[in-house]
């Protein structure tokens, strides 16, 4: 197995207490903080309290993790579609965070899992820091149901303008980046500003190319079953004052259960 979850009983009682961060194994990295809101700057100022990337998607229950020398801040979370945040269950042996999410589809919509994942990406942490066209940044879903990964490897593009600002309410406020796998747009709609980049993906997106029994002939989509799917968000700057310290890596772990043992 890529984990073992021994340590699982001491992790629940270390979220359970809210303690403010589990040790990534590797000092010279920004620890990993489980559970929390981002900042401010990550919000829609429109309706504060919530995401650029949709007023129905409130800045609670990430795990998050913050640059604070180079001003960067990524965060991914997993949320019931159309409900409830859902809190970390544990951290394994490799300090990687683990977050238990239904299977099956969204009820009454048997085209959607019951849950998404949500992604933000933010360099505005420093005012002085440039606009994310001045950054790499990737986003890796693995499409492998096993514990094995088989990532489909994104990066972020600038696609568009951005939304013409406007009175409030604004929605959406889409900023003009997307995110491609080579030449092909995958996801057209990001939202946030010139330095703060989100979305909610659900994993209906991507069954088609989501192999449930590489034993048989052909690709057997995935039908929102149990399995481990995992996300991975990294970004560096491209080049200049600062460019050497700003790589940020955050990498978080979906097991798709039949009965969670949270309840969101």
């Amino acid at each position: 197995m890529r984990f073992q979850a021994a340590s699982l009983a001491l992790i629940l009682s270390a979220t359970a207490l809210s303690l403010p961060a589990f040790a990534t194994g590797n000092d010279d990295k920004p620890p990993v903080y489980l559970d929390r809101p981002l900042s401010a700057s990550a919000e829609d100022t429109c309706t504060p309290g919530f995401l650029w990337q949709g007023a129905g998607n409130p800045n609670t229950t990430f795990q998050r993790k913050r640059n604070v020398d180079a001003g960067i801040e990524l965060g991914i979370k997993g949320i019931v579609r159309q409900g409830p945040d859902i809190r970390s269950t544990y951290v394994d042996d490799n300090g990687l965070v683990h977050i238990e999410v239904p299977a099956g589809a969204q009820p009454g919509n048997p085209n959607r899992a019951a849950w998404n994942f949500t992604y933000s990406f933010d360099v505005s942490l420093d005012p002085g820091n440039p606009t994310l066209s001045s950054y790499s940044a990737e986003l890796w879903i693995d499409l492998d149901p096993s514990e094995k990964t088989d990532y489909l490897k994104l990066t972020l593009a600038r696609l568009g303008s951005p939304a013409a600002a406007g009175p409030c309410p604004r929605e959406p406020d889409t900023n003009g980046y997307g995110w491609k796998a080579k030449n092909t747009v995958v996801i057209p709609d990001d939202e946030g500003t010139e330095r703060v980049t989100q979305n909610s993906q659900n994993l209906a997106f991507y069954a088609a190319q989501i192999d449930t029994n590489p034993r048989m002939r052909g690709i057997q989509p995935y039908t929102f079953g149990p399995g481990q799917f995992d996300v991975v968000l990294k970004i560096k700057r491209k080049s200049g004052w600062g460019s050497s310290n700003s790589e940020t890596e955050l990498h978080v772990v979906f097991d798709v259960v039949t009965t969670p043992s949270q309840t969101p």
